[in-house]
C-alpha cells in the first residue's frame, strides 16, 4: 500500500481525492497549507505527493522547490494540480521538479493513473 500526501487548501477537494486513492488501496493523508505539509513531511515520508499551486500564504511552486531542495524528500514524485494551464515560464523554471501535473477538475480514473505512473518510475 503506497502513501499518498495530498497538498490541497480546499478541503472538498482533498476529501474527494482521499476516497479516490483509499478506494485504489492507497493510504492517502493530506495537508492545507505548506505548513501543514512540512509537518506531515517531518512525520511521513509519503511514496507521491499530490501538490496544488494555487495557495497562500505558499504556493504550490515554492513548496515544491523546497521539497525538492530537501535530501529527504528530494526523491518523492511530485504531481502538480491546477484549476488552470501551466504558464510557460512555470514550465521553464519548475519543470525538471514535478513528474506530472493534472488539470482541475479530475477524474477518479486520471488521479488513479498517474498515480500509479508516479509510483512505477521510482
Amino acid at each position: 500500500m503506497a502513501t499518498v500526501l495530498i497538498v490541497d487548501d480546499d478541503p472538498n477537494i482533498t476529501d474527494i481525492f482521499q476516497i479516490f486513492l483509499t478506494n485504489d488501496g492507497h493510504k492517502a493523508i493530506t495537508a492545507s497549507n505548506g505548513k501543514d505539509c512540512f509537518e506531515m513531511l517531518a512525520k511521513n515520508k509519503p511514496d507521491v505527493i499530490l501538490l496544488d499551486i494555487m495557495m497562500e500564504p505558499m504556493d504550490g511552486w515554492e513548496i515544491l522547490s523546497k521539497i525538492k531542495e530537501n535530501p529527504h524528500t528530494s526523491s518523492i514524485p511530485v504531481v502538480m494540480v491546477t484549476g488552470k494551464p501551466l504558464e510557460e515560464q512555470d514550465c521553464e523554471i519548475y519543470g525538471n521538479l514535478f513528474y506530472d501535473y493534472l488539470m482541475k477538475p479530475i477524474r477518479r480514473a486520471q488521479l488513479c493513473e498517474v498515480v500509479r505512473c508516479a509510483l512505477n518510475q521510482n
